[in-house]
């Protein structure tokens, strides 16, 4: 029986697992992002029926015995996997940001059904699931809790810096859950938009060089998603070239002494046509190709941000924007 004072320690630590899962989300960052390009140790055999045992991320083991039916999740990257191969009636409790529209691509459908928030743990064990997607970086105390209420726990690597890292965890959430043909449908349906994304440039067409710059003064470089899109796209990303890693600050003077030709930065709904302003009216940008030629991808932030396979959204806006004469 979990008491008065546990259940207080329980949210806190929720709480406080939420922020920082927040946090490496909005700035694709964490304490194993540098590292992103490493394999998952959790990976499955898509062959194994069950009952399944198999390793978590951190090399915990979870025992399955059969396809679990009310399946909860931690983290807005687990939320997006989740409905995208899973029946909505198999799913019991979301991330707390699940239902934020301004980053969650699943908010309109979380807000009709009946399932607890993760920040919520009384209401979380009341659901009683019977597994939960967390976060790689989820606090201990949040897996030891749940896991001694009797809740299996599957850690999952939750910044990803490639698709193909996706498309795994993707397939991984669709055999836990016994929905492997669904994952692999949601896949191919990835890749088709990817590579239709690949096409639009041209065999002989320039590099573009382009520069994430966001209005917090953020950028992305190597070994980020955005740098992975980027390079597939035949451009140059210059914060990689410059030896930024996954995620860095620069200032309106390094916009400027780069020189980008395209820029691209992320915006709230109702926003892009004051970020737009706020670019133009920047200093370093106006000396660039990019200010002067009012060369600016504005993303919508859910897009921007996102570690899951929604992320082609970005990809596919940024793609028409380089190349606006492809197919």
């Amino acid at each position: 029986m979990v008491n008065r004072a546990s259940i207080v320690q329980i949210t806190v630590a929720l709480l406080l697992c939420a922020v920082l899962f927040a946090v490496a989300v909005r700035f694709a960052a964490g304490p194993e992002s540098e590292a992103t390009a490493a394999p998952d140790r959790g990976a499955l055999s898509p062959d194994e029926p069950y009952p399944l045992t198999v390793a978590d991320h951190h090399g915990d083991v979870l025992n399955l015995p059969a396809p679990p039916q009310r399946i909860g999740s931690q983290a807005l990257v687990t939320d997006h996997y989740l409905f995208a191969v899973a029946p909505q009636g198999r799913i019991v409790a979301v991330s707390a940001v699940a239902q934020d529209s301004r980053y969650s691509f699943v908010a309109d459908l979380v807000r009709g059904m009946d399932v607890a928030i993760s920040s919520d743990p009384e209401s979380v064990l009341r659901k009683r699931p019977d597994l939960l997607l967390v976060s790689h970086a989820a606090r201990a105390e949040l897996v030891d809790v749940v896991r001694s209420a009797g809740t299996p726990v599957f850690r999952m690597l939750t910044v990803a810096g490639n698709f193909g890292q996706i498309e795994d965890a993707l397939r991984k959430v669709g055999h836990l859950t016994g929905e492997d043909e669904a994952a692999n449908g949601v896949v191919k349906r990835l890749r088709k938009r990817l590579a239709r994304a690949r096409s639009r440039r041209a065999a002989d067409a320039a590099s573009p060089r382009v520069l994430v710059y966001s209005g917090s003064a953020f950028t992305m470089g190597r070994g980020s998603l955005m740098d992975s899109m980027l390079r597939e796209l035949g451009a140059v990303n210059i914060a990689a070239e410059r030896g930024v890693g996954p995620v860095g600050s620069i200032t309106s003077e390094h916009v400027a002494a780069w020189n980008p030709e395209w820029i691209i930065a992320s915006a709230e709904p109702g926003t892009m046509s004051s970020v737009r302003s706020k670019l133009q009216s920047d200093v370093g940008v106006q000396v660039t190709v990019a200010g002067r030629k009012r060369q600016f991808v504005i993303l919508e932030n859910r897009a921007y941000l996102s570690m899951s396979h929604h992320a082609v959204e970005a990809m596919e806006a940024i793609s028409a924007a380089l190349y606006p004469e492809g197919p």
